[in-house]
């Protein structure tokens, strides 16, 4: 029976590793150690400590960022100023602290979705849509769906700024209905997808008409001090172009009507389609179906993608009511989930229904966990901010290479294996996707160079002289880099490969004791480098490294 239970005692290597590679983008080797030190409770109360915004991206060519007042340099593209965010929001990723903030960004970022080059046209869009989910990704689930609806990337990406009265536009109202709150169940009739029907698509989408982009970004958010959308007005007071007919809804939604309140000469005054908003978001959100839908996102995002029927009735619904109970606060499912013996394989034989090292990792998890195990540097942005943004363009191919276009889904659902039935996370894994997660290892041992300059490298020597207890000893070595790199304990015959077939090249232990010690003494380390590079290079390209 799968278990919400709080699993008990100090987490040890194993569960403090997995539980912050499914929280954070990966740790190092002093965040396992700490955390192992640590109840499951201490360690998901250390992982909601605030983390702090970073300072936003910056034009080299003028030296400032292009965030409102400021501007970007009048020779700066933004095709260019795009990539730049990216490397950015890449950056943020790679630096960020032992906290859910970053992972939570993501995962918002997959579930709503955003395709750059649609936006392209007025660059902050974009980073004002990275500063909403970092204003709530550990906040409440239903305020930010709400904001979400008039964020002005999301008005320009899903058409929500087309949509007016007498000219219906309805591919946000349904994406809304679809992916971000109540989901599509099975249908059972003609239009009817049990938690909503093509009347409440339509009915949503006349409770939407009305909402522009603001690129002037005066239209602020009060709560979040992000700017927002406006509702279009000709004289500051009055919306011509807000539905002000009777939007009714189906049973679905409880045959709920909404009607404009405020009408002055047939037309909506702006708060009166603030209101229906609002009015929207609440019967939304007081149908069953949100909260179920939203954990099951969640149990995806951080345990697997499989929810069996006893998942569904033992882990998704208890969730979902304490989420409705906790009126979408998404801290209160987080903390239930992370701590339970379910997320640590503990209500389950050791051999059935493994969630640690089940899910694939993204191109994402691959290359920043990668850089944070190994506690990898880039160029520094305040000095060096041309190779910073040189390295993250090479890194952002890299992310192509694997099978993720990076702010660029092919669907408006976003990437699939976040969303597409029956295979998931199984996407990320193709011949070709897989020869170049190989192909990045190598990148990352030999150095990834532009200009003639090496600007990542995994010095895979100084990293075991720094973090391995005793490297002479190639049992206590292997085992030390198998806990930190592998979600699971490998086999006897699987360990002894590593050791005995790539580590010491079918010698003897002491010939590689002799060898460390020879280096340790000379600094030479030409002969124990090759080695350990053989060894890193064998360990990362495993099917093993691949998973988390």
């Amino acid at each position: 029976m799968a278990s919400l239970n709080p699993t008990t005692g100090i987490l040890g290597i194993q569960r403090a590793s997995h539980l912050l590679r499914r929280a954070t983008f990966g740790p190092n080797i002093s965040s396992i150690n700490s955390f192992a030190t640590m109840t499951a409770q201490d360690a998901v109360t250390a992982l909601f400590l605030p983390d702090s915004d970073p300072a936003f991206p910056v034009d080299p060519l003028n030296g400032t960022d292009w965030v409102f007042p400021n501007t970007k340099h009048p020779d700066t593209f933004n095709d260019t100023l795009s990539r730049y965010t990216c490397s950015w929001w890449m950056e943020n990723a790679r630096a960020s602290g032992m906290n859910l903030t970053e992972r939570m960004i993501w995962f918002y970022y997959t579930h709503f979705p955003m395709i750059m080059s649609r936006i392209e046209g007025r660059p902050q869009f974009s980073i004002d849509y990275l500063r909403l989910l970092r204003y709530y990704a550990l906040g409440n689930y239903k305020e930010l769906t709400r904001a979400i609806c008039i964020d002005n990337a999301m008005l320009v990406h899903l058409d929500g700024n087309l949509n007016v009265k007498g000219v219906p536009q309805e591919n946000f109202a349904r994406e809304f209905l679809e992916l971000y709150t109540v989901g599509k169940g099975d249908e059972v009739g003609v239009g009817d997808y049990t938690t909503f029907t093509e009347q409440d698509v339509q009915a949503a989408t006349k409770v939407l008409t009305g909402w522009g982009i603001d690129p002037t970004f005066q239209t602020v958010d009060p709560v979040t001090g992000i700017p927002s959308g406006k509702v279009k007005s000709n004289n500051g007071s009055i919306s011509s172009q807000h539905d002000v007919s009777t939007k009714q809804f189906s049973y679905a939604f409880n045959n709920t009507q909404i009607q404009t309140a405020g009408i002055v000469g047939g037309d909506a005054d702006i708060q009166a389609v603030a209101d229906e908003l609002n009015e929207l978001i609440d019967m939304i959100f007081d149908s069953s179906h949100a909260a179920k839908n939203i954990c099951r996102r969640i149990y995806r995002e951080f345990v697997y993608f499989d929810i069996t029927p006893e998942i569904e009735t033992d882990i998704i619904e208890p969730l979902a009511a304490t989420l409705v109970a906790n009126d979408y606060e998404i801290k209160s499912v987080l903390e239930v989930l992370l701590q339970s013996e379910h997320f640590y394989d503990e209500d389950t034989v050791q051999t059935d229904d493994n969630n640690i090292g089940a899910i694939i990792k993204s191109p994402m998890d691959l290359i920043i966990g990668s850089m944070r195990l190994f506690d990898l540097q880039v160029p520094d942005q305040t000095t060096d901010l041309e190779n910073q943004y040189a390295l993250y363009a090479g890194l952002i191919n890299q992310l192509s290479h694997q099978g993720l276009e990076l702010f660029e889904p092919y669907d408006v659902a976003g990437h699939d294996p976040y969303f597409q039935f029956p295979d998931f996370q199984r996407y990320w894994i193709s011949s070709n996707y897989l020869a170049n997660r190989y192909k990045f290892i190598e990148y990352l041992i030999s150095g990834f160079s532009m200009n003639g300059q090496v600007l990542l490298q995994l010095d895979i020597v100084q990293f075991v002289r720094d973090n391995c207890s005793n490297p002479a000893n190639a049992t206590t070595l292997v085992q030390e880099l198998v806990s930190w790199m592998f979600p699971m304990a490998i086999d006897t015959d699987r360990f002894n490969y590593f050791r005995d077939a790539v580590l010491l090249d079918q010698l003897s232990p002491i010939n590689w004791s002799v060898e460390w010690n020879n280096y340790m003494t000379s600094n030479n380390d030409m002969n124990v480098r090759l080695q350990l590079e053989a060894l890193a290079l064998a360990m990362m390209q495993s099917p093993e490294y691949q998973l988390y």
